[in-house]
């Protein structure tokens, strides 16, 4: 019988940046909090959340932000000195362009008079 070392497969997998099976072994873990907590012992927690945006499941991002958030300001933590909060931010920058473009445009404003109210 082999013994798999789950913490060092998710500690090697986030830092070659294998996206898929960092997502895989955290949406399938039941001890997610564990594997965070094990790897913020030895490594910083931010190495970590540079990586979220790259996720595709937005309710594991949630899960790991409140996560990280609890790891953070857990007093014990000897890998975080100063409370620190998480938050990721995505922002869809064609959407954006499309949208500034769109609303500063001066055919997009109607022109009426108080005799159309």
């Amino acid at each position: 019988m082999d013994l798999i070392n789950v913490n060092k497969i998710f500690e090697n997998a986030i830092y070659e940046n294998k996206i898929e099976v960092i997502e895989n072994m955290l949406s399938s873990s039941d001890d997610k909090v564990d594997l965070v907590e094990q790897f913020t012992q030895s490594n910083d927690l931010e190495k970590l959340s540079l990586l979220f945006p790259k996720f595709r499941s937005k309710g594991l991002v949630r899960d790991l932000e409140n996560i990280c958030d609890m790891i953070a300001n857990n007093p014990t933590s000897n890998s975080v000195e100063t409370l620190k909060t998480f938050k990721i931010v995505l922002i869809h920058k064609e959407n954006k362009k499309e949208n500034i473009k769109k609303h500063l445009e001066e055919k997009s404003f109607e022109v009426r008079t108080l005799s159309s109210y």
